[in-house]
């Protein structure tokens, strides 16, 4: 293979393929992709098969021949993007077999598996083309205040102003070079970008919130409110009987026996008694289904949920996530991540999303998003943005036009974002539906990352500011390095990188934001954000033997701007 004509493959069967494909021969003027999908049926094979310089392979199997036959021995980088984690991971192991220098690109959306099995390859990156996706939509939804984001294991790395934000979470900040470039600053301007880290706190209410959201339960609960309103009319009774001649004990025993059912005529007594006993006893009888009512909507509900969360009546100016698949669940994780109210919106009460919005606190309205009465439990007519992500084309356009109607009658600065899966079809209804409504294609917007992965080694993510690029990459450090015991403040240059996360060893937890004197050592594995010239100098410093210039430590000054 020469420097200058890189092969690339590309393995799958979803829009995804040709989106990958059209971008490296793009970026490549030379490159030769070979595609392997299983059949020709997919409706993106005709615009795949118009690429130049694109090979089609069709193969029921990624078995070794059919990876042999696709030139995998001698290609820079196979990228793996079909939907199922398994079979990725197992045409890998083949790959990785056949040719030990490929660099690997995997598509999972289980990325704490895909954290783990990148160990077993020499150079290998996993992707979600969920996660990749949701900055986008999120930003959409956000508007002007929301300019890039990128989920870092439990992390998110997102470039936005400096305001407003908590200590502790400043990267650096960021200011453009004349040529270009994204230059990192030690402090930030007022008025400048800045890069932050945010992590993830776990929702867990104090006592006094606990009691305080379940009195509100008790209180606004029909079914409660019902039984109590029956329960004092059983008093009422009782307290009757005591006034009419009864004995507080007699008035008691026999109120509860008539609610009860169990009550025996008394033909004897006063016809006042007579009345007070008929209604006791049909207040009774209709107390008993209202009970069951309520210890199995209780059982329903526990399975549901382990702990009482707000109620979305609460919100305002909050994010409606309709859809709580793959990319609802990432969407909804990064806004809470970046401390955006959010509530979420799916018909399946098991979900893939429940249990994580049961973990951050998140409310979730079990219903349609086609349907009034769903939206507006939801608080739409009071939201900031309605984000559709449902797996369905046809129920987010639907839901989006219920969206529209919300805009002109409720709130005119409701943004509505949906998901569609057909990039013109996409680009069509954008056109249609006019500014209150934007789309997005989950595959077109994951195509760029996986392009960049492929294309750069040891990048694992991208972050686009204006016309730079800022490049997330894991930098091993090597035997032999000039970075051994040097601290971390060494490791590249001062004004193109920043060291994001320190791992001991591969495999073990990530330090975030490592302390600055801490001694490299081989082995050590840094995760750091830089721009090019910094990424290539940094790679330089990491590398063992004669590669490195052993004393060669940054000297560039690092500006603080006041």
């Amino acid at each position: 293979m020469g420097e200058h004509s890189p092969s690339f493959v590309v393995c799958g069967d979803n829009p995804l393929v040709y989106q990958l494909a059209a971008q490296l021969v793009d970026r490549f003027a030379d490159a030769v992709v070979t595609v392997v999908i299983p059949n020709r049926r997919g409706g993106y094979v005709p615009q795949l098969e118009r690429l130049e310089r694109v090979r089609v392979l069709c193969a029921e199997r990624l078995d070794e021949e059919t990876l042999r036959v696709a030139g995998v021995a001698e290609a820079r980088a196979l990228a793996l993007v079909d939907q199922a984690d398994v079979e990725n991971f197992h045409a890998a192991l083949r790959a990785y077999e056949i040719n030990p220098d490929i660099r690997l690109v995997i598509r999972m959306f289980n990325t704490g598996l895909g954290f783990r099995i990148r160990t077993l390859f020499a150079d290998c990156v996993v992707l979600s083309i969920s996660e990749m996706a949701a900055p986008s939509f999120i930003a959409a939804a956000l508007g002007e205040k929301a300019l890039d984001y990128l989920r870092l294991g439990e992390r998110t790395l997102y470039v936005t102003g400096p305001s407003g934000m908590p200590d502790g979470t400043v990267v650096c900040g960021l200011a453009e070079s004349p040529s270009g470039d994204i230059r990192m600053l030690a402090s930030t301007r007022s008025d400048s970008r800045a890069l932050a880290l945010a992590g993830r706190a776990p929702y867990l209410p104090n006592g006094r919130r606990r009691w305080l959201l379940r009195f509100r339960y008790l209180f606004r609960n029909n079914l409660i409110r019902l039984m109590l309103a029956m329960l004092t009319l059983v008093v009422l009774g009782c307290g009757l009987m005591v006034v009419f001649g009864n004995a507080w004990g007699d008035a008691v025993y026999e109120t509860l026996l008539d609610a009860a059912g169990a009550a025996q005529p008394e033909r004897d007594r006063e016809p006042i008694f007579k009345v007070l006993q008929v209604g006791v006893v049909f207040i009774g009888l209709a107390l008993t289904p209202v009970v069951t009512a309520m210890v199995v909507g209780g059982v329903l509900r526990a399975q549901l949920s382990e702990q009482i969360g707000p109620e979305p009546s609460d919100f305002n100016d909050h994010v409606v996530v309709a859809g709580l698949g793959n990319v609802g669940m990432r969407v909804l994780e990064q806004l809470c991540d970046l401390g955006v109210r959010v509530v979420g919106l799916d018909y399946d009460e098991n979900a893939r999303g429940i249990a994580l919005a049961r973990t951050l606190g998140v409310p979730v309205v079990i219903g349609q998003a086609t349907w009034e009465d769903t939206l507006e439990a939801a608080g739409v007519s009071r939201a900031r943005a309605l984000v559709l992500v449902t797996s369905s084309d046809a129920v987010n356009l639907e839901a989006a036009l219920l969206g529209q109607s919300y805009h002109q009658a409720h709130r005119e600065d409701l943004q509505v974002v949906l998901r569609l899966s057909d990039d013109d079809l996409a680009q069509r209804v954008e056109r249609s539906l006019g500014g209150s409504v934007l789309v997005r294609s989950v595959f077109q917007l994951a195509a760029e990352g996986f392009a960049a992965a492929m294309a750069e080694r040891r990048v694992i993510a991208t972050l686009s500011i204006n016309g730079g690029t800022l490049m997330v990459a894991e930098v091993p450090v090597e035997a032999g390095s000039s970075l051994v015991g040097k601290p971390i403040r060494t490791a590249g240059l001062p004004v193109h990188t920043r060291v994001l996360a320190l791992q001991p060893v591969v495999g073990a937890e990530l330090e975030w934001q490592p302390d600055q004197e801490t001694l490299l050592e081989a082995g050590n594995q840094l995760v750091v954000v830089s721009n090019r010239t910094g990424l290539d100098h940094l790679l330089e410093q990491s590398a063992g033997g004669d590669s490195a210039r052993p004393g060669d430590d940054p000297v560039e000054p690092d500006p603080v701007v006041a």
